[in-house]
């Protein structure tokens, strides 16, 4: 990793290896393992790299600017770190999902029917998902 290191997201943690997928938060980042496990480093100010303990079976990972989020192999998605904009508060009834995404204070999620469900900030408009946005495909 490189570039700005002022909190330490570019100092790849010694030995971590068999990394599937990687995702950039603003002062931190996310490492996914082939065995499931969700790895993370840098600023910890509002708990974003203080990964759950009981985490597992991780398939994606998604780094916002002070929050995480982690989509298990059930179709849960899990999220951690700051909630200022309710960014890491994973609303209830999603559904299956099959694909995540973390903007700065904003989380996405695609569900398997192909809709795209959005919640966190939203001074810029940022999580009203159009009309009509409908059988997307990852």
């Amino acid at each position: 990793a490189w570039g700005d290191n002022s909190c330490g997201q570019t100092d790849v943690p010694e030995g971590l290896e068999e990394v599937t997928a990687v995702s950039a938060g603003g002062w931190h980042s996310l490492a996914l393992k082939a065995n499931g496990e969700v790895v993370a480093w840098g600023d910890n100010e509002y708990g974003q790299v203080s990964v759950p303990h009981d985490l597992a079976n991780v398939t994606m990972v998604a780094a916002g600017d002070d929050h995480s989020l982690a989509l298990k192999c059930d179709g849960t998605v899990v999220g951690w770190g700051s909630n200022r904009y309710g960014q890491a508060l994973v609303p209830s009834g999603l559904g299956q999902v099959k694909a995540i995404a973390a903007g700065s204070y904003h989380s996405l999620a695609l569900t398997e029917d192909g809709s795209v469900h959005a919640w966190g900030e939203n001074d810029e408009g940022q999580t009203d998902v159009p009309l009509g946005l409908e059988s997307v495909k990852s």
